[in-house]
């Protein structure tokens, strides 16, 4: 048994009917589409089955879920038709699709998510004041000097902020702080200053480093570094997460110390998730070898594999194969993404990325799939959890937000 989730509904659809195994591929089908990386057929894919969501949408408010499965083969087998004749044409425009990337965005009913439950709530009770919605984070930070002077990283800084001892601080267009090392004598290892960048809730940001290693840095976080590196390793401090593309340096290992983690690389690309409200740290490899270390175990990782370990660093750190990347990583991309995730875990994404304050009081036990882009506001995302979960939320003039019981 599948799910096609759009438009914040959902329904059975019969595993056989899909010309894609469901639970993993229409996520990256979807999430491909809205990057523009899809391929033709997916596109075309997308593009058929939203049209025929229309026509099904007001048959699912009357509950007529056999004549829904009923509509969707018929559907299916039109998309499978159209697709088989696309591959035969050499004639076909492709720059017709050219901008479909935008269409889940800029329609509302473009947001994905369903809920793992056998019941279908078909409207969102969520009331939000225009002037108390929530707009979503942005590329934000405070970068702390050696000297201890702070500087606002936003739309408005400048483009040069320091040029000085040697290391030149610049601030590109698109929001990247950028290290240049211009004359390297005058470090050594006794001597190398050490800078902060910190986020904040509603907010993130890129650094990249003066080895040439590139930092995005999530809500929340904040990353400890010398204005130079010297000496035999690199070494950097992670508070938060952080998504690391370290430049290959054999002679120099690079290491990030976070909580009471180690991880030791040499050049790779790899997650950090390390929040304390979440009470474990992971580490999520994407390319490359990384040593992963704590006061009881070490870890080597695989691309594909995570080292998951409690804060404190006393328990052994446990391996999980197979993980989903795209999940690890779709903050980086603009997305939320959830793989099975529980509600808890939603809210507490929201609640860094929009700077609300969130009552875990009674969070009900529900767990949810899909993803919504990060540049939505807090309302279209709790409209979708609403609309999904037999779910209600409170959103209060100080940016209290509150989970309702399902009978209030």
């Amino acid at each position: 048994m599948g799910y096609f989730p759009f438009s914040g509904t959902y329904y059975h659809k019969p595993e056989k009917m899909n010309p894609f195994h469901y639970k993993k591929d229409i996520q990256k089908i979807i999430e491909r589409y809205l990057f523009g990386k899809a391929t033709a057929e997916e596109i075309l894919f997308v593009e058929e089955y939203y049209k025929f969501l229309g026509k099904a949408e007001d048959d699912l408010s009357s509950g007529n879920v056999d004549e829904i499965q009923k509509l969707e083969e018929e559907n299916f087998k039109a998309i499978q038709q159209k697709i088989a004749s696309f591959k035969k044409s050499k004639t076909i425009s492709f720059y017709r699709y050219a901008s479909a990337a935008a269409i889940l965005i800029l329609i509302g009913s473009g947001f994905y998510f369903f809920l793992k439950t056998d019941s279908i709530s078909k409207t969102s009770n969520l009331t939000v004041n225009k002037h108390l919605d929530v707009l979503p984070g942005t590329d934000k930070a405070i970068l702390t000097l050696a000297d201890g002077s702070k500087i606002v990283l936003d739309e408005k800084t400048s483009a040069n902020i320091s040029d000085k001892d040697g290391i030149k601080i610049t601030k590109t267009k698109d929001g990247q702080l950028v290290y240049t090392v211009l004359n390297r004598e005058n470090f050594d290892k006794k001597n190398v200053s050490y800078n902060t960048i910190q986020t904040p809730k509603g907010g993130q940001y890129q650094v990249i480093l003066p080895d040439g290693t590139k930092v995005w840095l999530n809500a929340a976080s904040s990353l400890k570094y010398p204005e130079a590196f010297v000496g035999n390793q690199r070494s950097v401090v992670l508070t938060g997460e952080a998504y690391f593309e370290v430049a290959k340096n054999k002679a120099m290992p690079f290491h990030v110390k976070s909580l009471n983690q180690d991880v030791e690389v040499l050049g790779t690309h790899f997650n950090i998730n390390g929040y304390m409200d979440d009470e474990i740290i992971k580490t999520t490899l994407l390319e490359g070898s990384v040593k992963v270390s704590n006061l009881k175990s070490t870890r080597i990782l695989k691309p594909g594999e995570q080292a998951v370990a409690g804060l404190s660093g006393n328990s052994a750190i446990r391996l999980v194969t197979d993980v989903d990347t795209d999940d690890e990583t779709a903050w980086k991309n603009g997305l939320f993404q959830f793989n099975d995730s529980d509600l808890k875990i939603i809210l507490s994404q929201l609640e860094r990325w929009y700077d609300i304050k969130i009552d875990y009081s009674s969070i009900p036990n529900k767990r949810y799939n899909g993803m919504v882009p990060r540049k939505s506001k807090l309302s279209e995302v709790l409209k979708m959890l609403e609309k999904t979960g037999n779910i209600r939320f409170e959103l209060k003039e100080n940016r209290q937000l509150k989970v309702l019981p399902e009978n209030q």
